[in-house]
């Protein structure tokens, strides 16, 4: 079931990228309507800060379809079989790391179940841009960073998966029954999608707010960033809590799915020119000034 929502929301958005040339000539209304309300409210920015269009779009689709036929022409070169109940039978946990050996001894069933609704929870936050009324009009361009986000990270985590087979701390546990130490997502461990997912939109989120509100105060920002930072990493601590990761592999998932989170909508901002042209009109006389822009 949250394999088929992951893709559900990943085909809805997918599609919104096709209608975005269409709502593009619609909202160049709705910004110059509030151009005024923007010069006057100097909270978050008159326009969007990014530009993005179909053409600009190709690159990171094509990467995220290049990660995907990496990850099946590794899957079906590397995938192993799920363990039989002999090889259970021969799991150490002394065979772990000392930093992730107490992974194996979790099993919580709640925490398995808090770490879905953590990850539901990251797929929404997006709706937040369609209650603002200066990212209202932008949200089917804000979907296509955020479908791109989603893309990259999920496939990313398909490569790392195949490409180590690590088993799940509830292989070494006895507690957990033969059907889930034997099933097919068993060595599937590294790295966790859940962590890396939710702090894809997570981190995705609180970026696309910062560029909105250049001047936004230091408090806010906090409280923005501690937000970003704390749901996958609860994700993280549910997912090692359930026994269904190490600690190593949410905090790899973490990693990756904050950077592409912040990377995707820092790589869409517009790019501010550092020379400016005007004209000028000083005791009669008439001209251009140039001026550069030094950082």
């Amino acid at each position: 079931m949250l394999v088929q929502l992951k893709h559900i929301i990943f085909l809805i958005a997918l599609g919104l990228m096709f209608n975005l040339n269409a709502q593009t000539s619609n909202t160049k209304n709705d910004k110059k309507k509030k151009a005024t309300k923007s010069s006057i409210d100097k909270k978050h920015s008159s326009e969007s800060p990014y530009k993005i269009n179909f053409k600009n779009e190709i690159p990171y689709f094509g990467l995220s379809a290049g990660l995907l036929s990496s990850g099946l022409i590794i899957k079906h070169i590397n995938e192993e079989a799920p363990f039989t109940l002999e090889e259970l039978d021969n799991l150490d946990p002394n065979d772990i790391n000392s930093f992730d050996r107490g992974a194996a001894y979790n099993s919580s069933e709640s925490a398995r179940i808090y770490s879905n609704y953590a990850l539901y929870g990251g797929a929404l936050l997006p709706l937040y841009f369609l209650s603002m009324h200066y990212t209202r009009s932008e949200f089917i361009p804000l979907v296509v960073m955020g479908t791109e986000v989603y893309a990259i990270v999920s496939t990313l985590a398909m490569n790392a998966k195949f490409s180590f087979n690590r088993a799940r701390p509830l292989a070494y546990n006895p507690e957990f029954s033969d059907e889930f130490r034997t099933s097919q997502t068993s060595k599937l461990s590294f790295f966790s999608g859940h962590t890396a997912q939710t702090a894809g939109f997570s981190f995705f989120m609180a970026k696309v707010i910062s560029d909105y509100h250049p001047n936004m105060n230091t408090a806010k920002k906090i409280g923005l960033w501690s937000f970003a930072v704390g749901l996958p990493a609860v994700t993280g601590y549910f997912r090692v809590k359930g026994g269904k990761h190490f600690n190593t592999d949410v905090m790899t998932g973490f990693a990756v799915g904050a950077f592409a989170g912040w990377l995707i909508p820092h790589l869409h901002k517009k790019k501010e020119s550092k020379l400016s042209l005007a004209p000028f009109n000083y005791q009669n006389a008439n001209g251009l000034s140039l001026t550069l822009k030094l950082d």
